[in-house]
């Protein structure tokens, strides 16, 4: 969909506002910036003519959009809000006054604006494929295995991605560690695909590059916001790892 310049300009000045609205800027949230930037055919300067553009002639501007571009503003302001993998409450106040300026009814059935909730996956898994990418060879495995994603476990940035064994010989507990916990980030964030990285926690305490969160990611695809497959990457290794339902 094709916008004038006038209406990128108050597009891109609603979406620095809510990037701004809890007064910090994420990484997920400059990630889907910069897919924005591709999308719209912007650059940082334009970000910066944007936010000298003043608010209330971006509201007319927005407020006279055709349906169809309010539909698309709409899913664009609330991917923007949820980058980060979180909606705060300052957040939801842009939103929903932005909404509300706009004119953009989220009520109506055609305008769909869920965003996947990465901070809350328990994906089980009947079986998966390695795939060994130097070789050229893949294998089929079939094993249950659970794939967990959850708020940083010790409070800070990002997500604590775990799996677990579903079959064999488990603990009174029901399940067993299979990958100990890795902390990742967003590195990308749409309707379909995200995809966590592991980050480097120093101090590091082991020399063994399986024990270093930087070397795994995690691709979660997700069309229709139900998981399709999850696939961990061994990037220490060169093996992927394609949990399928």
């Amino acid at each position: 969909m094709e916008f004038n310049l006038a209406e990128k300009l108050a597009i891109v000045k609603a979406i620095d506002k809510v990037i701004l609205a809890d007064e910090k800027v994420a990484k997920g949230e400059m990630v889907y910036l910069g897919q924005l930037m591709k999308l719209l055919k912007f650059d940082s300067e334009f970000v910066e003519e944007a936010r000298k553009f003043q608010m209330h002639q971006a509201n007319l501007i927005l407020e006279g959009l055709s349906e169809p571009k309010k539909h698309s503003l709409g899913i664009m302001l609330h991917e923007m809000a949820y980058a980060d993998g979180y909606l705060g409450k300052e957040e939801v106040k842009v939103l929903f006054s932005m909404f509300e300026t706009a004119g953009i009814k989220i009520e109506e059935p055609g305008n769909n604006l869920s965003v996947f909730d990465i901070s809350d996956v328990y994906f089980r898994s009947s079986k998966h494929l390695q795939h060994y990418k130097e070789k050229d060879i893949s294998e089929e495995k079939n094993e249950k295995r659970a794939i967990k994603i959850e708020p940083h476990i010790d409070g800070k940035k990002g997500f604590t991605i775990t799996t677990f064994k579903l079959d064999g010989f488990l603990p009174f507990w029901g399940n067993k560690v299979e990958l100990t916990p890795k902390h990742m980030d967003i590195q990308e964030l749409n309707k379909s695909r995200s995809i966590l990285k592991g980050y480097i926690s120093f101090p590091e305490t082991s020399a063994d590059p399986a024990d270093l969160h930087s070397n795994y990611s995690l691709s979660i695809y997700h069309p229709g916001n139900e998981i399709e497959k999850i696939v961990l990457h061994k990037l220490h290794e060169n093996i992927d790892i394609e949990y399928l339902k």
